[in-house]
């Protein structure tokens, strides 16, 4: 048989486009792409992530209790400073310029314009993610024709939306608190709605061409489960929103708890190339589950309802695997609603002698229990501290049953204060826990002045944070190095002076150790209604008449000193009822002459910021939404002058 030479080849242009060959390609890339992006910012966590190895380790399973360590109690402790002999020597010249270099190149991602809830940081990676799925849809594709590469773009994203929606991954685990789910869950939102127009794309064009080539939709097994596969993704989708998140949690949960599996059976009735990208969701999910049910704790727990909008959770018996300002999932068992699991932050440092301690002793905690000291010595260790503000349908029903039990317990006998000098004003109850989960992103010891901004119940989080760095100043751990903070200021915004004493016998506790070790803490609590004007001791405590200050007058204060002593609070939000107004009047009488004091010396802050001696400022805030956008710009404008500021938001949204 005669050769008839090489066969033609034809022309890349008048070749039919095979979707099936070429748009897998692009799934590869896509998934190069986002991977890539996601090493590139694991690589700058890690030092951090290696100098806190050991924390992190333990945290990866869990609250543990310790049977071996006893509880040391640090006013009987020596009073020594971390300052002098214990303070490390000051950073090198060109380290605090480098520090306030990269302060300042961060500082651009804090801005939070209002509205989006979305900070610059969050805008540009969402927007990255967008770009680079649709440049993988678009890129020499067919669309028209041939919709195909949008339903494959799908799949490749249902890794990087499972990754990021987790509690407990690989990066979560190794990587604290830089990947904590609470920091990615934004971005699984809106990797989720960039998946959901792909999937609408894909499937409004093959409609579409079913209609222009009289092609009948349904009744093909191809066709049926792919409008069936839609359908549920829809579902999941619209259910996501944040009004059903605010105002119907339970079906926002129960659906994505059944209509995920859904989707994925569909999806896999209605292409065979779905098999090789579903199975890394399913392992992430599988290993959230796994690693959920070895954290999960069931413990004996006390509920004190200190009054009739704040529940306090006290589970004694844990001593490590937490930190504080981290949180809890937690479910109590009372009037049939043990399956309701909520985030609540814990508020005292882990009492463990092998890493942090806390300011509370056993006698801080029988304040809570008790105004008596004819039982001192009865009441545990701190272990745990939750606070459950009553604005929920949970915690109201929380802090009912609390209360009825106690007036039922003190109905029960005729002689009621026989009763109270006997049993603690509290209610024995069963919790089961899993986490712990978040907790503050940036080292607050290797500032040298931290501010604490909170609102209302979000103290929880900021008086966390406020006991572990007091007690990690009076006792620096031994063979570490020392802490560097030497100020901390704190302020919180609350309603009613009343409200103090949720967290009254907290503060005082950590105001005595402060001034043991030579800290110098100051506290500010800004207030709109006198309606309740208990009496609470907390020593340093300043109240102030007014309500939410300027958060950026607080942030540019705490290099002058006059933060939580001189910065007026707004007085739009004052109560109506008149009560504020005689302790307004007073207020304003101390404050006169203070303005031309204020002024001189935020300008010789200002002096201070171009060159002299500059301060490294560490700022946390926590609270609701409004506050945090207030807090991010003020701390961005502030590092913009060239100043080293570190920052972390705990913002209280579902």
């Amino acid at each position: 048989m005669s050769d008839t030479g090489t066969p033609p080849v034809i022309p890349a242009a008048l070749q039919q486009y095979d979707s099936y060959v070429v748009d897998p390609k692009w799934q590869v890339k896509f998934t190069i792409i986002w991977t890539s992006v996601l090493a590139f910012f694991a690589l700058i966590a890690f030092p951090s992530a290696i100098r806190g190895y050991r924390q992190w380790t333990k945290e990866a399973f869990g609250v543990t209790e310790n049977w071996g360590d006893r509880y040391i109690r640090l006013a009987n402790e020596k009073k020594e400073s971390c300052f002098g002999v214990a303070r490390p020597p000051p950073p090198q010249c060109k380290s605090r310029i480098v520090a306030r270099t990269l302060s300042t190149l961060g500082s651009v991602f804090y801005w939070t314009p209002p509205g989006l809830g979305l900070n610059a940081g969050q805008m540009i990676l969402i927007t990255g993610y967008a770009v680079a799925v649709v440049l993988c849809i678009c890129t020499s594709a067919e669309l028209v024709s041939n919709p195909n590469r949008a339903g494959f773009l799908v799949l490749a994203q249902l890794t990087p939306v499972f990754l990021f929606a987790s509690k407990n991954t690989a990066l979560s685990l190794l990587l604290p608190p830089f990947f904590a789910y609470t920091r990615l869950n934004v971005l699984h939102r809106w990797a989720s709605r960039t998946l959901f127009l792909a999937a609408a794309l894909h499937g409004s064009l093959w409609i579409n061409n079913h209609i222009v080539w009289d092609i009948q939709i349904l009744g093909q097994q191809k066709e049926t489960s792919g409008v069936a596969a839609f359908g549920v993704l829809c579902a999941i989708v619209l259910t996501s929103l944040r009004p059903v998140r605010m105002w119907a949690w339970g079906v926002f949960y129960w659906v994505h708890f059944l209509a995920v599996p859904a989707f994925f059976i569909t999806v896999c009735y209605h292409t065979i190339y779905a098999a090789p990208w579903i199975f890394p969701p399913i392992a992430i999910y599988a290993f959230d589950l796994l690693m959920r049910a070895g954290r999960f704790r069931l413990k004996d727990a006390r509920l004190i309802p200190v009054d009739d909008q704040m529940t306090i959770i006290h589970i004694p018996d844990c001593d490590d695997g937490f930190r504080a300002g981290q949180h809890l999932r937690l479910r109590v068992f009372f009037g049939g609603r043990m399956f309701e699991s909520h985030p609540l932050s814990i508020m005292s440092a882990p009492p463990s002698l092998s890493g942090s301690t806390t300011c509370l002793t056993p006698a801080d905690m029988e304040a809570y229990y008790q105004s008596g000291s004819d039982t001192l010595g009865l009441v545990e260790g701190p272990g745990i501290l939750l606070g459950a503000r009553a604005v929920g349908n949970w915690s109201k029903a929380l802090n009912k049953y609390a209360r009825d039990s106690v007036s039922a317990v003190v109905d029960s006998d005729q002689d009621e204060e026989k009763v109270r000098k006997v049993l603690p004003t509290s209610v024995p109850v069963q919790v089961v826990f899993d986490g712990p989960y978040g907790g503050c992103s940036i080292e607050l010891g290797t500032y040298d002045r931290v501010l604490l901004v909170a609102g209302g119940s979000g103290a929880t989080f900021a008086i966390g944070c406020m006991d572990a760095l007091v007690a990690l100043c009076a006792r620096p751990p031994p063979g570490g190095a020392a802490p560097r903070t030497r100020k901390i200021h704190f302020v919180w915004c609350i309603r009613s002076f009343g409200n103090l004493n949720w967290f009254a016998p907290l503060l005082r506790a950590i105001a005595r150790t402060a001034a043991a070790a030579s800290v110098r803490l100051t506290m500010t609590a800004y207030v709109t209604c006198m309606c309740s004007p208990e009496e609470v001791d907390i020593p340093g405590l300043v109240v102030r008449v007014g309500g939410r200050p300027e958060v950026s007058r607080l942030v540019r204060g705490v290099t002058v000193g006059h933060i939580g002593t001189t910065i007026k609070g707004s007085e739009e939000d004052l109560c109506t009822c008149g009560c504020a107004d005689e302790a307004l009047k007073a207020q304003e009488e101390d404050e006169e002459g203070e303005e031309e004091s204020i002024a001189s010396d935020e300008e010789r802050g200002r002096g201070v910021a171009r060159g002299e001696r500059q301060e490294s400022v560490g700022v946390c805030a926590s609270g609701p939404e409004s506050m945090i956008r207030e807090a991010a710009n003020a701390v961005a404008g502030y590092a913009a002058g060239g100043r080293e500021v570190g920052f972390h938001a705990e913002v209280f949204a579902v």
